[in-house]
């Protein structure tokens, strides 16, 4: 069980700091706000996560005071995730890093917000980890937020916030291994079979439909094909190639380059006859395709009921955007397999979530999709260059393993 750790308290009627050690003990730390207070709070905390009873406050003349810094760990994350915001982004918009990065910190603030920050060691990190195990998050989630808050600390080091002897005592702690830890083990992404994708594109939208059929050709990753314009497509050869403005992997030098074959030419064709920059897939033309849809199939006379642009509010909440991103294209596709495969009546919570599991697909499983039968027909190299990993290791989370070239071989030599 994670360690409960009690928070620094305010005595209003003698303006004291204190902290109630057990539900009927409460110990005096000294004046409200002063660094003697914050020293003999900090000391309190380190008893207590080393397992210490503690049952009156410490003496500061016993060798406990020392040159601490009054920097809280809240303060600490309120600097760092101002930096993240600004240091982790693309095109003038935070990535998911930086909202990743405030979920991993405001962990520890939830925790240890008001301890000070050069107090927050080891075991205080490993309380945190303990909070997100029993929060039910995977092993993996667990070790890469756990390594976003040492991050955090780092940075803190390196800008003279903290001593750097805090970051390194946080190092120490080693990332949970498989076998060996009550989180739970993250399911591998799966390929989507095409059964499955042609099951829900009759409920999507004819412009999404298109995105999922390109992407199903080229392996692109959802937010590419969000993001393509006309612009960025060279048409000079017989095979087309696509090079993203912005990928994944562009903060590391890396080139993107997509191919795009007879078939998913056939598909862009249609969506080539606009401005260069415009994006190819977009709500506003998917919207429109809507209202023409409605239009044509309307039974109630023009003269009758409402006309064609007259109930539109002239300054809706919510508007149309010029391009889908990977996460309204990630919602369209969710939509569309709830209409395909709708949940029974009567599931509780945990039956419905995992009915939805086992009937929802999302877009960056066509990458695995693509992935799997290009390795299977021409070899792992070829998956890699197609998907743009800069090693085959990468590519072989993405491709399944083709075994019945194992079992060709048993039934042969075996």
């Amino acid at each position: 069980m994670p360690v409960k750790v009690p928070k620094l308290c305010h005595f209003k009627p003698r303006n004291l700091a204190c902290v109630w050690v057990s539900p009927d003990k409460r110990i005096y730390l000294g004046e409200w706000g002063s660094a003697e207070a914050h020293e003999r709070y900090a000391e309190v905390v380190r008893r207590i996560l080393l397992g210490l009873n503690v049952t009156e406050a410490p003496s500061l003349d016993s060798g406990v005071k020392r040159a601490a810094s009054l920097l809280t760990v809240r303060q600490l994350a309120d600097r760092y995730l101002a930096f993240a915001r600004g240091y982790y982004r693309r095109d003038g918009v935070p990535t998911g890093e930086a909202y990743v990065a405030e979920l991993s910190i405001n962990a520890a603030v939830k925790q240890y917000g008001d301890l000070p920050a050069i107090e927050f060691g080891p075991l205080a990190l490993e309380a945190v980890r303990d909070r997100m195990i029993a929060d039910g998050l995977a092993r993996k989630t667990i070790n890469s937020r756990v390594r976003r808050i040492v991050a955090a600390f780092k940075w803190a080091a390196a800008k003279e916030m903290i001593p750097s002897t805090t970051h390194h005592s946080l190092t120490m702690v080693s990332g949970l291994r498989m076998g060996r830890t009550k989180a739970a083990e993250p399911k591998p992404v799966k390929p989507v079979n095409d059964a499955t994708v042609d099951a829900t594109l009759p409920h999507l939208p004819a412009v999404v439909a298109d995105m999922v059929q390109l992407q199903r050709l080229t392996g692109m990753r959802p937010g590419e094909v969000c993001a393509m314009r006309p612009c960025d497509l060279d048409r000079t050869g017989d095979v087309w190639t696509y090079t993203p403005a912005t990928h994944k992997t562009q903060h590391h030098g890396k080139t993107r380059t997509v191919f795009i074959g007879e078939r998913g030419q056939a598909i862009l064709l249609r969506y080539l006859a606009r401005r260069s920059d415009a994006y190819c897939f977009s709500p506003a033309d998917s919207e429109a395709k809507r209202r023409a849809e409605r239009h044509a199939a309307r039974i109630t006379p023009l003269s009758c009921g409402d006309r064609p642009g007259t109930n539109v509010k002239a300054s809706p909440l919510r508007t149309v955007g010029d391009h889908y991103t990977k996460d309204s294209y990630g919602r369209a596709v969710a939509r569309a397999c709830e209409l395909a495969w709708p949940a029974p009546n009567g599931l509780d919570t945990e039956a419905r979530r995992k009915w939805n599991a086992e009937h929802r697909w999302s877009p960056n499983r066509l990458r695995h999709s693509y992935a799997t039968e290009v390795r299977k027909q021409f070899g792992l190299e070829a998956a890699q260059v197609t998907l743009g990993h800069a090693t085959c290791s990468v590519t072989q989370v993405y491709a399944e393993r083709d075994f019945e070239k194992g079992a060709a071989v048993a039934r042969q030599i075996g």
